[in-house]
Order: C-alpha cells, then structure tokens, then sequence
C-alpha cells in the first residue's frame, strides 16, 4: 500500500497532522497501537483536569461555610469520579475517531517499525509513503531507586487509570506531573509528601512560582521537601517506606503508595537500525520537523528542543504538513505557553528576568499581588501574583509567570503580548473590564513600567 503520508501516533500532534493533511487532500494513514487521543486524552491531561476540577469543586465545599453556605457532610465517591472521567475522554475520543473517518483518514490498528522515511511496518506489513510524520510521544521516565519495581510503587498512569483513593501518598517529583496530583489528592484528605531534588518545586519555571506553591501545599498540610534525594523502597507494614537524602542526613518516610513523578522519556524505540540523530532519545529537527532521515519528520515530545506539551505537538504538526505542502500555514513555536493545574493554577510564557540575563538581555520585572484584586478576593483565592518581565531599554514584553485563579486562561493575552512585540506602554492602552481576573495583569504592567 502506497501512501502521500503515514503518521505513527494518534496523540494530540498525530490527529492534528492528520486533519491537516486531509484538508490538503494527502492520502493519509494514522497509525496507532493503543487509543487514538494517545496520552494527553486517555492518561494525561484530560483525565488529570476532569479530576483538577472534582478536587477544587470539592475544597470549595469543604470550605462553602466561608461563603454563607452550610453543608452538613462531603463525600468522596470514586466511583462516581471515575465514570464522570471515563465519560469525559470517551466522549473526545470518539469524536476523534468520528472525525478521523469523515475525512477519509485510514487508521491502522498495531505498532509500528521505521526502517526509513519512506517505508513502514505495521504488524509486519510493508507500507510505502512519501513522507512519515513521528508523533510517538513519551512515556513514563523513573529514575534509579532501589526497590522501585515493587508492589505499590505507581505512575501516573497508573493513578490516571482509576484514580484509586490512598490514606497516604509519597509523590517522588516536584514537577508539573508530582505538583498537579499532590494538589489533587491533599484536597481528597489524602496526606501527602512530596520529595524534589531540585532547589524548588516546578524546577523549569520561574523560581517564586515554585517557592509560593511550596508555601501554599504546606499550609495546607502537604509534607514538601526540596534538595531531597530519594534512595530506596521497602516494604513496611500497610505500605512502603521511602529513603531520602536531605542537608546531608538520611531520612525515612512511610506511606500505602510511592508515586513516581520524575518526567517522561521519548517514545522513539520504533526504528528498524539506527536512531537518527538525538538527545537523550529525542530526536533532532529543524525549524519545519524534519530530522536528518530524508522524509522523517519529527513532532512533540519526540522531537529535540521542544516543551514536552500536547499544544506544543499540535503546532509542530501544523508547521510540519504546511512544509510537505508548501503551504503558508504556520505557527509560531518560539512563543508557547504553559499551564500548571494546581489551585491556584501557574501559568508562564517567554522569558523570566533570569533568562533574560541569561542571554545578554538587560531586564527587569514588575510584579502585582492578587490579593488586591477584587474578583480574587470574591472568589477567596489564596496566596498569588502576576509578574511580568520586559527588556529595560525598550520595554518589550519578555515574558510572565502568574500564580492565580484562571491563570491558564490569562497566560494567553500575555503570550500574544510577547509573540507581538508589544511594549508595556502599548498594552497599558488595552483596557480590561472591572472586576475581573485579568485586572491583576494591568497592574503587573503598572509595577513595571516604573521600573523602565
């Protein structure tokens, strides 16, 4: 069988690829080994912020007297959850599928070898393409502890898949992955403990985001460690005890389950001989996707250089089909924002101050607390702040981190701010509504402009 194209991988990058490429009439194969809708839809995001949004309606209920509503008893019913999270990703995932046929895209059930970026093996079958788009994603990623194949040592797959509920957790990683699932399970009355060998949590943002959700999970009861190394797994009575290293000493702690949140490695084991060129697993491409193998081009979280997110993918295979069809069609990928679901939701995009620095570029950073903010307070939001950073010279928008309510959503107008150029002085001429969410940024803007 002879294809325009064939896609390996039926994530949010993979389907993307694949209504591109139907709209410029390729004949297509998507090839798929397990769910289309790949991580992100049926172990990822999806499932995490159905459970993001039970955690925070359900913490708004144990706290509704605050705000004159009594409630005489709240109960967790994960059954119930579950059903609602199933409902939710079947619901998306076959209206992929849906999709995916409306428009004549072939999808091949099994998995796939890569002998060259002209030739594919599907279960054994030989299929011929002028192209190949690798939208593998990832899986994963644990580092070398002692005893991490026991009983009762999981993944967040693992949790994803049924979100069972724990008297105790251990989350090993401070990460987006560790941080989104603490908050999601303190708020159960799970008590948790998270261990991070980095100076912070959420190590890849800015710092102060990192430091206020440190404070922020510990007044809520969640044991955080930073500069923790863990060592080794045993089993103990009721569940498994964890060894640490921390300031020198070794500690121990005991809980029923050990999540491992330590990332996620390439899915790129698929070639028939060498990898072509890579990092760690990752393969390296260009500007368009296309990695030194004539015909391959590389998307997501396989590729090198890219933010391991499910938007990230999309636009890459946006870019990718508009390249095999020299078509105009284009995203921007040196601006893409991202998204922590802990409540308060994180949000960054662009440069902080630091990285700027970094890179030669003289900045500086204004900052406005959301405690000040009228639809914050309403809302009885906690501990947040919006900063925002721009070259001192010029005054160009470089970047922001917020920590705040709806602050995924906001993340957006700021990262348009950036992808744009704009200086503050221009986006100070944009009036914002009073009160919302988004007034906070206009005097993050305010804070700033003193400064330049």
């Amino acid at each position: 069988m002879q294809y325009d194209l064939i896609i390996i991988g039926g994530g949010p990058g993979g389907y993307t690829a694949a209504f591109e490429a139907a709209a410029h009439k390729l004949k297509t194969a998507l090839v798929e080994e397990r769910e289309i809708g790949g991580t992100c839809l049926n172990r990822g995001c999806i499932p995490t912020k159905t459970l993001v949004h039970t955690a925070d309606l359900y913490r708004d209920m144990k706290n509704a007297a605050e705000d004159g509503i009594e409630i005489s008893e709240t109960k967790l019913n994960t059954s119930v959850l579950n059903g609602k999270k199933e409902q939710v990703v079947s619901t998306l995932r076959n209206g992929l599928e849906k999709q995916l046929k409306v428009n004549g895209i072939e999808v091949i059930r099994g998995h796939a070898v890569i002998r060259d970026g002209h030739t594919v093996f599907v279960s054994g079958e030989e299929l011929g393409t002028s192209h190949v788009i690798l939208a593998s994603g990832s899986v994963p990623s644990g580092p070398p502890i002692e005893g991490s194949d026991l009983e009762g040592v999981i993944t967040s797959d693992d949790v994803l898949k049924d979100t069972p509920y724990f008297d105790s957790l251990i989350i090993i990683g401070g990460g987006v992955i560790g941080c989104e699932l603490a908050g999601i399970y303190e708020s159960f009355g799970t008590k948790v403990t998270v261990l991070e060998a980095m100076d912070n949590l959420l190590p890849t943002l800015d710092s102060e985001a990192g430091r206020s959700l440190a404070m922020l999970f510990r007044k809520r009861g969640i044991d955080v460690h930073c500069k923790a190394f863990a060592s080794k797994i045993e089993p103990a009575e009721g569940g498994l005890t964890l060894s640490y290293e921390e300031k020198g000493v070794t500690k121990t702690v005991t809980a029923e389950k050990i999540l491992i949140a330590t990332g996620r490695k390439a899915a790129t084991d698929l070639f028939e001989g060498e990898m072509p060129e890579n990092e760690k697993g990752r393969i390296l491409v260009d500007e368009n996707g296309r990695s030194e193998m004539e015909g391959l081009y590389v998307i997501g979280d396989a590729a090198a250089g890219y933010p391991q997110l499910a938007h990230t993918a999309m636009a890459m295979a946006v870019n990718a089909v508009a390249h095999i069809t020299e078509t105009d069609s284009r995203r921007n990928l040196s601006v893409i924002p991202s998204g922590v679901y802990t409540s308060p939701e994180i949000a960054s995009v662009g440069l902080s101050e630091k990285e700027a620095a970094a890179g030669g570029i003289a900045a500086v950073s204004g900052k406005a607390n959301t405690m000040a903010n009228a639809r914050s307070l309403i809302a009885g939001g906690e501990r947040g702040f919006v900063k925002i950073t721009a070259e001192k010279e010029t005054g160009r928008i470089l970047g922001a981190v917020m920590m705040c309510e709806r602050a995924t959503d906001l993340i957006q107008e700021l990262a348009a701010a950036v992808a744009e150029g704009m200086t503050v002085k221009e986006a100070l001429q944009i009036i914002h509504g009073h009160p919302t969410f988004a007034e906070v940024i206009v005097s993050a803007l305010e804070a700033l402009e003193k400064k330049l």
